[in-house]
């Protein structure tokens, strides 16, 4: 590989980790499900934002106050629920073995701070065409029992609302404890007359301190194929890039799909979801998703989606949608678990927007996760071992490639000094130089590209870990040596209001001292002085990435200094022109 080829393509490289990691692309769709506005025939989507407006619509009924609605709390170990006379629906759900911080000292709420219940229940009006919120109270129907709740309502026109909630019994296989199965039914008050179709709300998750881009806050809408993602930019004022994609904020984002019902609509954060999906009986033909932003207090925003399933009616002519309702972590394993493609809602991101690494994520965080299994008996550590072992293991894997670059590298030293004599001879006729080159090649079985494999190889896996790590839930808030969550940066403390983080730190004083240790195939000053620009360039890059993420590098560069120390004694034979006496170096 010549100087020239060389430096084009290391410059392609710094530029393209420098792309990745810089503007933080946002996860794009695998597939977009067509987006359109509400024809007349079909449901609008126009949703009222006030309690007055919703009581005057006449169909959903006089309005209860949230301060003086009543509360009933159901849990199973794994989730606490706190259902909602207003509406009936699920006005928070508190994850019982999740902690919001490093402390531990509160745990992780879902839909708490916002306005509008989970699960809330909304129909169309008929005269306005909006989508009314129903508020109405509900009452529990007795008798109650320990792990399900019925809630009846009725609206305005006398149609009876029946909301069933359970949870799955423990000692059922498979059964999912951060699931809830849901149900409603509408019969109408009279007879022949069509029970309205109903929407049903995902709820909304807060932003995480480490998501400060609102990356990962997003409603998700899956038809068991492809992905529609709709994030908080569509509900912000933007300029676009020197003019091109400039747009205004929206106020409502309708999202149809006609041609393939939905299975799932899910809102999420960084580390959490919730999943409304929908039984395939009551997917009917057409689904209907209405997202909308959430306002918190402190200025924060999240994102939340109404969502319609087209259900065939029933005999009396009453609507139906019945479904699960998960809310809990994004771990991979448990997500994997389930129906119609939810584990979808990790939401890797996409090298330049469009270059997927899902696959090669899926298998690095199966394998981690089979990992921590063996290492489970190490206690509070383990996840940190896992990441460890993990290294080692990619490692293992890619020794012999690395071993065949280092050999390569040394045959290429050998032949520096010829190399130039033939570029200096044939500098003016770069024809005879290519081909005096390739006989050089051929003579010692030389592949000028053999050192790049091991990168090729080793990128994907980069990416792939820095894609995983950003959402890997289960890496959160575990501790390893003097990092206290290693799904956030290891920061020990503050200078100046500046974070000290010692991982990326001893990762960039390890790839330089690899590099240095790694031979060299060419002397040239300028191919060195790219190197070192690496060397200074990632630490940059990773100082404010997951300590996951740095660890597995730091690693991965004691490892390469230890196969290059092993290694640096083996003999390379070659051919030096123009003798072509053979010599041992």
């Amino acid at each position: 590989m010549d100087r020239k080829n060389f430096l084009l393509g290391m410059a392609c490289m710094v530029g393209a980790f420098a792309l990745f990691f810089f503007t933080k692309p946002a996860p794009a769709p695998v597939g977009k499900a067509p987006v359109a506005a509400v024809s007349p025939g079909a449901p609008a989507v126009a949703v009222a934002k006030t309690v007055p407006a919703l009581a005057a619509s006449g169909i959903t009924g006089q309005a209860v106050e949230a301060a003086t609605a009543q509360r009933f709390v159901r849990e199973n170990g794994a989730i606490r629920v706190t259902f909602t006379s207003r509406g009936g629906a699920v006005e928070k759900v508190e994850l019982i073995h999740e902690y919001a911080d490093v402390e531990k000292h509160d745990r992780v709420f879902f839909n708490q701070g916002n306005s509008e219940s989970a699960l809330t229940l909304a129909v169309q009006n008929p005269i306005t065409k909006s989508i009314d919120v129903l508020h109405s109270e509900f009452k529990v129907q007795t008798p109650e029992v320990a792990n399900a709740i019925t809630l009846v309502g009725t609206l305005a026109d006398g149609s009876k609302v029946i909301r069933s909630y359970s949870f799955a019994a423990k000692e059922t296989e498979n059964a999912e404890p951060y699931s809830l199965r849901f149900s409603t039914k509408v019969i109408p008050a009279a007879a022949g007359v069509p029970a309205p179709r109903v929407w049903v709300s995902t709820g909304c998750w807060r932003p995480t301190v480490g998501d400060s881009a609102n990356q990962f806050l997003s409603v998700l809408a899956s038809d068991g194929d492809e992905l529609t993602r709709v994030g908080l930019d569509v509900f912000t004022d933007s300029s676009g890039l020197f003019g091109l994609g400039a747009h205004k904020a929206q106020v409502e984002h309708p999202v149809a799909s006609a041609a393939k019902p939905l299975a799932w609509v899910a809102s999420g954060n960084q580390f959490f979801a919730s999943i409304v999906r929908a039984d395939p009986a009551v997917r009917g033909v057409r689904t209907d998703v209405l997202v909308r932003p959430v306002e918190f207090d402190g200025g924060k925003r999240g994102v939340q989606a109404f969502a319609s399933w087209e259900s065939p009616l029933g005999a009396d002519l009453s609507s139906y949608v019945e479904g699960d309702f998960f809310v809990g972590p994004k771990e991979y394993a448990r997500l994997a678990a389930l129906p119609d493609s939810q584990v979808s809602v990790l939401q890797f991101s996409k090298l330049l927007g469009f270059i997927s690494f899902g696959a090669i994520c899926k298998l690095l965080l199966a394998c981690l996760g089979g990992v921590h299994w063996l290492l489970a008996w190490s206690g509070s550590w383990a996840w940190g071992w896992a990441v460890v072992v993990l290294t080692i293991l990619i490692k293992v894997v890619t020794w012999p490639l690395t071993a065949t670059q280092q050999k390569a590298a040394k045959k290429m030293q050998k032949f520096a000094k010829p190399m130039q004599d033939i570029r200096e001879k044939h500098k003016d006729n770069p024809e005879k130089m290519q081909k005096e080159l390739m006989k050089l090649y051929q003579e010692n079985k030389i592949n000028p590209f053999a050192g790049c494999l091991p990168i090729l190889i080793q990128m994907p896996i980069f990416f792939g870990l820095y894609t995983a790590f950003q959402t890997t839930v289960e890496l959160r808030l575990h501790s390893f040596l003097w990092v206290s969550d290693l799904s956030a940066p290891d920061t020990l403390f503050h200078i100046a209001n500046i974070p000290v983080n010692i991982l990326p730190i001893l990762m960039g004083l390890t790839m330089w001292q690899s590099m240095r240790m790694t031979p060299n195939p060419s002397a040239d000053s300028s191919q060195k002085t790219i190197f070192l620009m690496m060397t200074l360039l990632f630490p940059v890059i990773c100082y404010t990435m997951p300590a996951a993420l740095t660890l597995y590098m730091t690693v991965q560069n004691l490892l390469t200094m230890l196969q290059a120390w092993l290694t640096k004694d083996e003999a390379v034979e070659v051919i030096l022109p123009p003798s072509g006496k053979k010599a041992k170096g």
